[in-house]
């Protein structure tokens, strides 16, 4: 592993090098509003293998897409009424929402897990946003092994090194921008829908709890 300490003054040879890295098929751990996540290209099928044996995960669970801006984001989903409001009242920020695929790459239908349903983020963090900006649409996982695997959040350089150090594979490329503010994993909601324009219904799940309540979230569609 490659670890880069990221400071005010190296900031933008730190991304160009995190950027350059992504796009030749390397794994980035890099520090978002929560805990660090664990970077791939989602346009790199052998990135997002590898990212899969790194977190030791089986392809039977989804792996969420962090992109740049909601405008991009509505290119790879259906977007409905309910995400628009709660984009508009919480994004960028810690809140997760599925909502079905549009897109047919092969790639993004695996990280669905066969769902149908792609779990997008738009973290409220700046070298989050600049690398998906400059690189593309990046993974969006917690950087660890499965939780089964004894893998926790992570939130500083140390709990990274404890869960990797020992293991076969590890992330390429480790972005340290310090010990980061210890934040629940984002809100994750599930939006389906029926209908279509003025007669669509949407369908509502909360399906993980974190900084964002349900309370909030209901009342970001009054």
């Amino acid at each position: 592993m490659i670890i880069l300490k990221l400071t005010k003054t190296n900031y933008s040879k730190v991304l160009r090098f995190a950027v350059s890295s992504l796009k030749k098929g390397k794994t980035v751990v890099y520090p978002t509003d929560t805990s660090y996540g664990l970077a791939a290209l989602i346009s790199n099928k052998i990135a997002v293998g590898k990212l899969y044996k790194i977190k030791e995960r089986g392809f039977n669970k989804p792996v969420h897409v962090f992109f740049p801006s909601v405008s991009l984001a509505k290119k790879y989903v259906y977007w409905n009424i309910v995400a628009e409001k709660l984009a508009k009242k919480f994004l960028p920020g810690p809140l997760s929402m599925a909502l079905p695929l549009k897109s047919k790459n092969k790639i993004l239908k695996k990280l669905t897990a066969n769902t149908g349903y792609l779990g997008l983020r738009i973290a409220k963090n700046n070298f989050a946003l600049d690398l998906a900006k400059k690189a593309g649409p990046i993974t969006a996982t917690s950087a660890n092994p499965a939780s089964e695997k004894g893998g926790f959040d992570s939130y500083s350089s140390k709990d990274l090194l404890k869960q990797f150090n020992k293991r076969k594979l590890k992330p390429d490329i480790i972005i340290d921008a310090g010990k980061l503010k210890k934040i629940k994993p984002s809100t994750f909601v599930k939006l389906s829908t029926k209908g279509q324009g003025n007669q669509q219904e949407v369908d509502l799940e909360v399906l993980r709890a974190g900084p964002i309540t349900e309370k909030q979230i209901f009342a970001a569609l009054k």
